[in-house]
């Protein structure tokens, strides 16, 4: 073995994304780095090895012939520590798992349900992450994710719901509608976070209408209501707006399933829409080498069941 050390195990893993993603803003995007970040991290790698590793064109990064090489024995290097890395944590006495979340699964749905996990498993520590920044995989950040969209390649995906996007509004708003164009009779809520639960009143106005309201009705201007439409900061914050009949929420049929069954908010309006995208469960595959990983997942999937 030289003396010279060897590149810092970020440097490699930025090598992997870039060859995995083909392009250095789509890996800057996979490992949450700015695409400067990244070129200045390959240039250190290239700058170790002393050779280019990837050719720059107009399509993106393609892996030079020793890039090539080199990618597969990384690849299998990564995995081998992050599995050792996995089996230490399980084997250690204090048994935890860290869970990334985003806020409106977590306030909505998660947290009525978890007491009943940590009731069970009173030996686990819980660490929940709850934001909108994608799971973070590495050594030290999350076991499992609960995450709205589509797994990247190389993580396990497993389905938890399938949702529906519709409108809501509180009882006593609901019984005084006007039998047409109901949508004119109350502000259209908001919340900061509502892009990253792809929610959008336009799109889903405009579905459901086919963009046309009849010629005998005046237009409605979908476009300015949102531009006007109260703002919240959390969905929380909207929804309890929306139980005191204060406006319509347009919402993910998951998140409100309680506030349904409690009567405390009402389907306004008989249009609905399938949801574009799904809450999922995401993982590395060496997650579940983890049991309290094993564990969380089994009683997760079980309250998703349950809850059907």
């Amino acid at each position: 073995m030289g003396k010279r050390p060897l590149p810092p195990l970020s440097v490699l893993q930025t090598f992997c994304a870039i060859a995995e993603t083909g392009g250095f803003g789509r890996a800057a995007e996979r490992i949450g780095q700015t695409q400067t970040a990244v070129s200045h991290q390959l240039a250190q790698l290239e700058g170790w090895i002393g050779g280019r590793l990837f050719d720059r064109g107009r399509n993106g990064a393609r892996l030079t012939p020793l890039g090539a090489r080199l990618h597969p024995a990384v690849v299998g290097t990564i995995a081998e520590l992050e599995a050792a890395l996995y089996q230490a944590r399980a084997s250690v006495s204090v048994r935890s798992i860290a869970v990334s979340v985003t806020p409106e699964f977590s306030s909505q749905w998660l947290a009525t349900r978890l007491p009943d996990f940590c009731q069970r498993h009173p030996e686990i520590e819980v660490k929940m992450a709850v934001g909108y920044q994608r799971p973070d995989f590495q050594p030290g950040g999350a076991d499992l994710a609960i995450w709205l969209g589509r797994a990247e390649a190389g993580l396990t995906q497993e389905e938890l719901l399938t949702d529906e996007e519709f409108v809501v509004s509180s009882p006593q708003l609901s019984e005084r509608l006007p039998p047409r164009e109901g949508i004119r009779a109350a502000p259209l809520l908001r919340y900061a976070g509502m892009r990253h639960t792809i929610l959008d009143w336009q799109r889903w106005y405009e579905q459901i209408t086919g963009g046309n309201n009849g010629e005998a009705i005046p237009r409605f201007d979908i476009a300015r209501a949102v531009e006007e439409a109260p703002l919240f900061d959390s969905f929380a914050a909207m929804l309890e707006a929306c139980r005191q009949g204060r406006g319509f929420a347009l919402v993910r049929s998951s998140l409100v399933a309680r506030d349904l069954a409690e009567k405390t908010l009402v389907r306004c309006f008989v249009e609905v829409q399938p949801a574009a995208v799904s809450y999922n469960l995401l993982y590395p595959p060496n997650a579940l080498l983890n049991p309290a990983a094993v564990l969380f997942r089994n009683w997760l999937l079980s309250q998703i069941r349950s809850s059907d």
